[in-house]
């Protein structure tokens, strides 16, 4: 399968991804409900982990790096995003990223991310996660890949944006950072 092919496949599971998740939030029974008890706190000691934590809730491990070169996601001529891959040495995983530029944001456009790690050596999209309507930003991370060694990896962000003067409802773009390979 050339580069090309691979990128289409690539884009369309991202777009299925992304697709589905308003038809999940579309029924009342996904909402979260808020517990009507009270409860009390109790202090517990917990030792320190033999490995490194997560920064926070979907994010890298702690001594996560940036492998390659950043690449940018253009939206009408502005820079929306920067996308960049990471990898973290102690839990042995690569993590896609992407950022939302603080100028894009001002735009107050309604966006949904999708953030894997395109494995180049299979034409496969690993790690992917969903964020729709820009929740958890403007830092948006895929979640942790393992790749064997000679795999060529890059970070991929795919973008829908939903400005009120689109001709369809929705713009998309795509990105990713540049070839790393382990």
């Amino acid at each position: 399968m050339d580069r090309l092919a691979a990128h289409v496949i690539a884009t369309a599971a991202l777009t299925v991804t992304l697709a589905t998740v308003p038809v999940l939030f579309a029924d009342a029974s996904h909402a979260a409900t808020i517990p009507t008890t009270t409860t009390t706190t109790t202090t517990v000691q917990v030792p320190a982990p033999k490995h490194p934590r997560l920064l926070f809730s979907g994010g890298p491990c702690a001594d996560a790096r940036q492998i390659g070169r950043t690449t940018h996601e253009v939206y009408h001529g502005m820079t929306a995003f920067s996308v960049k891959e990471f990898y973290s040495p102690s839990c042995h995983a690569y993590y896609g990223y992407s950022f939302a530029w603080l100028q894009f944001r001002q735009l107050h456009l309604r966006y949904d991310v999708g953030m894997a790690v395109y494995d180049v050596t299979h034409g496969a999209i690993d790690g992917a996660r969903t964020f729709v309507g820009g929740a958890g930003g403007p830092d948006f991370w895929s979640a942790p890949v393992s790749v064997s060694h000679g795999t060529c990896t890059e970070g991929e962000g795919h973008y829908f944006y939903y400005p009120p003067n689109s001709l369809y409802g929705f713009e998309e773009g795509d990105d990713r950072s540049t070839e790393v390979c382990a």
